[in-house]
């Protein structure tokens, strides 16, 4: 007896039950004489029910065929088993054959695969979902490798950076950074991201499109890796802002420009008082810390409420924009401020400047008036338009305050005043 036959068919029927493979065996008259578990599993017949049955009428291959077998065949089909499930299966066929070569009949050998067709189909159906979902997603997406080249691009990408097709920016963007970032440093910035962190979070950026116009986009980046866990790449992907920046932009003129008018007064189109007193405390502090001095020049047209009381307030308002342009051409410096104190008041700010230079400022202030030759018929002193100004000096410091300053310059307007109008008069404290 062949001891060693024998384990080698044991082996092999311990394989195929493993396997949950289908085995049966039938006789040259085509009758059943082995089936095992798995043929009952995949076909659904016992092996009581197939003794002495024949093999064409359990199994889905014709007679002929069986009967005609030489060698090894295949097929893959689908049936309706003895327990009505449906079901796909490979089936393979030989003839079995003695020492001489004669057939003595076939053996089957056969294994479901329905899970595996429908595990199949599944997958075809996400790749046509992912395919779906990568061609018409309203965000760019990309692919890029060490290179540097982008070896897949989605039409949303391509339309975003102005080219063609998704296939025209593959074969012409060969120089990732260089090519499709309007600013250097941003694309310095992204590459180090993901080639040093591996991954890029809400990059914010402008993309250069073909034409070197730009689109502003929000990307991200993921680093890729192949089998060996070496990095190969990085996936991509960028949304189209740039309506969001236009908006952005557009609200940040427009918040600009009401700061503007918060602190400009209406009527005159010069600073109003509350920049004035912005500024004055600004420069308060700054002239505290660096120990110098600080003027500020009171000014208030003479006997206005006659000339309105005359001449009408449109010609009061009329004059009083005059006046203010009058007193801001006279501030020549940029650090200079010149402001709308209230009524026919006027005020500067003077940084860095002493007595003289302020007193200076102010007469050259009330002569740019009077050479404006505003007919006052009513005025005490001239007849045109004249001012009165108070000067105020300070080296501000921990025993004095802003409003020091500015009752300074008041006391200097009233004397003004009471000394006949149309004049200036300086008062300073060391």
């Amino acid at each position: 007896m062949n001891y060693k036959l024998i384990d080698r068919i044991l082996a092999l029927g311990n394989l195929i039950s493993q396997a949950r493979l289908a085995y049966i065996e039938a006789d040259a008259n085509l009758q059943v004489s082995s089936w095992n578990q798995g043929a009952r599993d995949l076909f659904g017949y016992t092996e009581d029910d197939t003794m002495g049955c024949f093999l064409n009428e359990l199994i889905p291959i014709r007679k002929n065929k069986l009967i005609n077998c030489k060698q090894t065949q295949f097929l893959t089909c689908s049936q309706v088993n003895q327990n009505g499930q449906e079901v796909q299966c490979d089936i393979f066929y030989a003839p079995i054959m003695n020492t001489k070569g004669e057939k003595l009949g076939v053996a089957v050998l056969a294994k479901d695969i329905s899970a595996r067709l429908k595990d199949k189909a599944n997958l075809k159906q996400q790749e046509q979902y992912l395919q779906d979902t990568f061609g018409f997603a309203p965000i760019g997406i990309y692919h890029v490798n060490m290179e540097g080249n982008i070896i897949l691009a989605n039409p949303e990408y391509a339309w975003m950076l102005g080219y063609e097709s998704a296939k025209a920016v593959a074969e012409q963007i060969s120089d990732f950074a260089v090519q499709t970032f309007f600013d250097k440093e941003k694309a310095d910035e992204f590459m180090f991201g993901v080639y040093e962190a591996e991954e890029v979070v809400r990059f914010r950026c402008r993309l250069k499109r073909k034409d070197n116009s730009f689109v502003w986009a929000l990307c991200y980046a993921k680093a890729t890796h192949d089998e060996s866990g070496r990095m190969d790449g990085f996936n991509g992907f960028s949304i189209d802002i740039s309506e969001t920046v236009r908006a952005e932009q557009a609200l940040k003129k427009l918040n600009e420009k009401f700061k503007m008018l918060s602190v400009m007064d209406g009527l005159t189109q010069i600073p109003n008082r509350r920049r004035f007193d912005e500024y004055l405390e600004s420069e308060w502090k700054r002239h505290s810390r660096d120990k110098v001095q600080l003027s500020v020049i009171l000014s208030d047209i003479d006997f206005f409420k006659l000339y309105n009381d005359n001449y009408g307030h449109q010609a009061g308002d009329d004059c009083l924009q005059k006046v203010a342009r009058a007193i801001q051409d006279s501030a020549h410096r940029s650090s200079d401020l010149a402001a709308r104190y209230g009524g026919e008041e006027f005020v500067l700010v003077l940084p860095s400047t002493d007595k003289d230079g302020a007193m200076a400022v102010a007469e050259k202030v009330r002569k740019n008036v009077m050479n404006l030759e505003i007919a006052h018929e009513k005025s005490k002193v001239n007849g045109h338009i004249t001012l009165s100004l108070g000067v105020a000096t300070m080296v501000p410091g921990n025993d004095n305050s802003a409003q020091d300053l500015v009752a300074l310059a008041d006391q200097a307007l009233y004397e003004a005043k009471d000394n006949g109008r149309n004049q200036s008069i300086s008062k300073s404290i060391h």
